[in-house]
């Protein structure tokens, strides 16, 4: 046999396309086993064939024979390396794909981030009421609970800049809070 695949490798480094054609049918075997060796992936098998007799072709022109190797374990070396580098290579799945012979795609098992329709429309419709309640306080109430809830200061802060007494901000704070409560509520 090993003579067999010499003469044959011989007539292809020469040109002989029906040599090739020969020595891709014999050396085939050789290209399944280690497709199931090193990379066993059914789904894929037409396609990893194919892979091995590509290698197989270059390995035809890049074959040195003056480094006393043999072909055929050149071959499978070559082989060898190939098919376990596919298990570095990305898969890349597509989220339209189904699970499991069923009807669910992949992309309906993910969970989105975006707020439910309902959500979205209820706190528009809160932060509409709320602007609109806060539009019904004095002025004084306004200035004291944007320095005390948005700007993060202090009473005795708020007190200072508005220059009132502190017991004047708690008053205010408490009035303002109390009539946005009632708008809203109405």
């Amino acid at each position: 046999m090993y003579e067999d695949i010499r003469s044959l490798l011989m007539l292809s480094r020469n040109g002989d396309e029906k040599s090739k054609e020969t020595l891709l049918l014999k050396l085939k075997p050789l290209i399944i086993s280690s497709i199931r060796r090193y990379y066993n992936r059914i789904d894929q098998y037409d396609d990893l064939i194919q892979e091995g007799y590509e290698i197989i072709l270059l390995c035809i022109d890049d074959y040195d024979r003056k480094r006393e190797a043999h072909f055929l374990g050149y071959i499978k070396l070559k082989l060898k390396y190939h098919y376990l580098n596919k298990h570095k290579e990305k898969q890349y799945l597509s989220l339209n794909e189904t699970i499991n012979d069923s009807d669910i795609e992949i992309i309906d098992l993910i969970e989105g981030e975006e707020k439910d329709p309902i959500d979205i429309v209820t706190q528009r419709e809160e932060s509409k009421g709320l602007m609109e309640s806060f539009s019904t306080l004095s002025l004084r109430q306004r200035e004291v609970l944007v320095e005390y809830y948005i700007n993060n200061l202090s009473i005795g802060e708020i007190a200072d800049k508005l220059k009132i007494s502190y017991r004047t901000v708690v008053n205010t704070k408490t009035n303002g809070i109390n009539k946005l409560k009632n708008a809203i509520v109405k």
